[in-house]
C-alpha cells in the first residue's frame, strides 16, 4: 500500500516551500510519524484512540487520510509482548516508511529527468 505515501509526497511538493532538495526532511518527518504511531501500537493504545487523536490533530483532509493509512498499517502488524521485539517492530516500521518515501522521491526525480 505505497499509494498513500506517493500522494502525500506529491501533496507536500505542491507547496512552493517544498522543493525536491527537501526530501530528506520530508522523509525524516514521515518516518518519525510512523515511529510514534507504531510506538503507540506496541504500548497498547487502542486503534480507535489513535484515530481520534489523528483526526483532532489535522484540519487537512489529505493529511488525515495519509496518517490514517499509517495507523491502519501499524495496527495490521502484530503487537509484541517483549520490549526487545517491540523496539524492533517500531524501528522496522519507521525505517520501512522512510524507505518508501525515499523511493517515491527517486521515481519523481527520474520522471523529471525524463521530461528534460
Amino acid at each position: 500500500m505505497k499509494f498513500p505515501i506517493a500522494i502525500f509526497v506529491l501533496y507536500l511538493m505542491s507547496f512552493p516551500s517544498a522543493a525536491e532538495s527537501d526530501w530528506r526532511i520530508i522523509c525524516k518527518v514521515n518516518s518519525e510519524l510512523a515511529e510514534v504511531i507504531m510506538k503507540n501500537r506496541q504500548q497498547g493504545m487502542s486503534m480507535a484512540k489513535v484515530m481520534e487523536i489523528a483526526d483532532m490533530s489535522s484540519q487537512d483532509k489529505m493529511l488525515s487520510t495519509f496518517v490514517e493509512s499509517y495507523i491502519i498499517k501499524a495496527y495490521d502488524s502484530p503487537r509484541y509482548s517483549t520490549g526487545e521485539m517491540q523496539i524492533r517492530a517500531i524501528e522496522d516500521f519507521r525505517d520501512e516508511r522512510y524507505l518508501e518515501c525515499v523511493k517515491i522521491f527517486a521515481v519523481i526525480k527520474d520522471a523529471k529527468s525524463n521530461l528534460n
